[in-house]
């Protein structure tokens, strides 16, 4: 009869010790990207357009993920699985953009998507992201291919692609400090749209 008492107690101890694995795992933290100010005061353009709006904005597989990404070396990358975007990458890039261009380009309505219906006078720019991530050293490299093209088949001049690569210094290895450098990067890669679009 003793071993039906053991295995009677150990029927119920198997629900504790399920409910105890439950309990010691992790909870996911949640990021998001945050629009970064201007260095200096933005002045209004002539030569910028008065409706900018986001078109295409294209990922890489790779970081096209819920978990934020991080580069070991040349060919590892690791994924921080309790580390993980509020929302989806490209749709929390788009805003951001959005934001940081809204801040340097004053007197520009922009517009986080294009629409499938383009007003005539509204200047539409694709961004294709070739790489966006942090070494193990916490170091961020945005690596970009924007373009700008007339909407509402006005016939204007399609200007791009232009290709630019930002460096942002470590700022710590943890993902708080990874995801705040991003944020910079984002913002330093606006500050340079916004200057091509003043052209």
């Amino acid at each position: 009869m003793d071993w039906v008492r053991g295995l009677r107690n150990a029927a119920l101890a198997a629900p504790l010790l399920v409910l105890a694995a439950c309990q010691s795992t992790p909870e996911s933290r949640l990021y998001t990207l945050a629009v970064v100010p201007p260095a200096g005061t933005a002045q209004p353009a002539r030569s910028a357009p008065q409706i900018l709006a986001l078109g295409s904005l294209d990922l890489p597989m790779l970081i096209d993920r819920p978990q934020i990404v991080r580069r070991i070396d040349g060919n590892r990358v690791e994924t921080l699985e309790f580390d993980r975007w509020a929302e989806p990458l490209a749709d929390g890039l788009r805003s951001t953009l959005a934001g940081d261009l809204s801040a340097r380009l004053p007197g520009t309505t922009v517009l986080p998507t294009a629409g499938s219906n383009v007003a005539e006078g509204t200047a539409v720019l694709a961004v294709t992201v070739l790489r966006f991530d942090a070494d193990a050293t916490g170091r961020v490299l945005l690596d970009a291919q924007w373009s700008l093209s007339p909407g509402g088949g006005s016939g204007g001049r399609k200007s791009g692609p232009t290709r630019e690569i930002v460096e942002v210094p470590s700022a710590g290895t943890g993902p708080d400090a990874q995801v705040r450098a991003m944020s910079q990067a984002v913002g330093a890669l606006a500050d340079r749209i916004a200057a091509g679009v003043r052209r």
